[in-house]
């Protein structure tokens, strides 16, 4: 190796600034504010135009025809990683192409590829349903009979599926490999980074998608588009399962219908939903509460004067009269147990409606 453990890290925190915009959530624009972040991104649009990466490209392209990709056209934009990469299809049968990696912020690179691991993990307490074209994360448990009458005991575990690098590559690829990390030595003059170096945790930084205490070295030299450490069962979440609207508790189906109701009517009013700009998901732990309510009429009445919206501006009437229906109600309610039937009967009779009038083939 070409630098200990400390200098490789002093490397990184001159293009990763130390200890900036992490603290509780990571403030992007902080960090693209600082000195480091700018050498970074100069060091990208630098490395983009070196003609040593295109002649490179261009022997191996020669060499191995119809096999190379190269994966580094972004870098003229300055936007992401530290290295030049390109990926090598040598046994197209394996399905998984080698990746070449050459840092320009550091006189290294490395060879990988995929491979995927299989975990078997117990659901988590949670599930997904669709209900009246929202979709819904539940925070129960898909068994949980209070939530679902008829849970499926055959999904309390599940398969996830966890990609990660391998260093370790086939006989018959080394050949090929070794030919071309002497092309990339000659040309940069740089050596392999080992994955004991390149798996070292750094502190303090963020890389790309990477939170503070999960940043690798290979993450800033390199890129965070691939993870570098095979996952070990207790990090991976199972994450939830798709519970069908026919399995849901009466009571949980008359949350859903006065949330449903709810936030049709905020949606509407919100530019950031109707252009499409944004995915908005609902949550929920199945119990509707009167201050959730109230918090979101409020953001109604504020949205509402005036709507900015095209369906909002054309709906404006509509949309009122069902907030007013909907906050007297609401203050007729005491906000204890399951939502009363006079309001569940009021969301689903605007949904009907609502919903109807949404669909282009609707007849008027």
């Amino acid at each position: 190796m070409k630098h200990s453990l400390d200098e490789l890290l002093d490397i990184v925190y001159r293009y990763y600034p130390r200890g900036v915009g992490i603290t509780g959530d990571v403030d992007e624009e902080l960090i693209r504010q600082t000195e480091e972040h700018a050498r970074l991104v100069a060091a990208r649009i630098r490395a983009s135009k070196d003609e040593r990466w295109q002649s490179m490209l261009r022997r191996i392209d020669d060499r191995f025809p119809r096999m190379l990709m190269n994966r580094s056209l972004h870098l003229i934009t300055g936007g992401c990683d530290g290295c030049y990469s390109f990926t090598v299809d040598l046994l197209k049968s394996t399905g998984e192409p080698l990746w070449f990696q050459i840092s320009f912020l550091a006189p290294y690179y490395i060879v990988h590829k995929s491979c995927t691991i299989e975990i078997v993990k117990q659901v988590s307490d949670l599930f997904v349903v669709v209900f009246r074209g929202l979709r819904f994360i539940v925070y129960r448990s898909p068994f949980d009979p209070g939530f679902v009458s008829r849970p499926d005991d055959s999904l309390r575990f599940v398969n996830v599926s966890k990609r990660y690098v391998t260093f370790d590559l086939l006989p018959e690829e080394q050949l090929y490999v070794e030919w071309i990390s002497r092309d990339i030595e000659a040309t940069f003059g740089c050596e392999r980074m080992p994955p004991e170096i390149g798996t070292v945790l750094v502190p303090d930084v963020t890389a790309g998608v990477r939170l503070p205490g999960e940043v690798r070295l290979y993450d800033c030299l390199f890129s965070d588009e691939h993870s570098w450490v095979k996952p070990s069962p207790s990090e991976v979440s199972a994450g939830g399962v798709d519970v069908e609207v026919s399995k849901l508790t009466d009571s949980l189906v008359a949350v859903l219908t006065v949330l449903a109701a709810l936030y049709q009517i905020a949606w509407a009013l919100m530019p950031e939903v109707q252009s499409g700009s944004s995915y908005w998901v609902m949550t929920t732990d199945g119990v509707l509460r009167k201050e959730e309510v109230l918090r979101v009429l409020a953001k109604i009445r504020v949205l509402m004067d005036p709507p900015k919206t095209p369906r909002g501006i054309a709906s404006k009437r509509e949309l009122e009269a069902a907030a007013r229906e909907l906050e007297t109600l609401v203050a007729s309610w005491d906000g204890e147990g399951d939502p009363p039937a006079a309001m569940v009967a009021w969301a689903s009779r605007f949904l009907d409606s609502w919903l109807v009038n949404a669909d282009p083939g609707a007849s008027s």
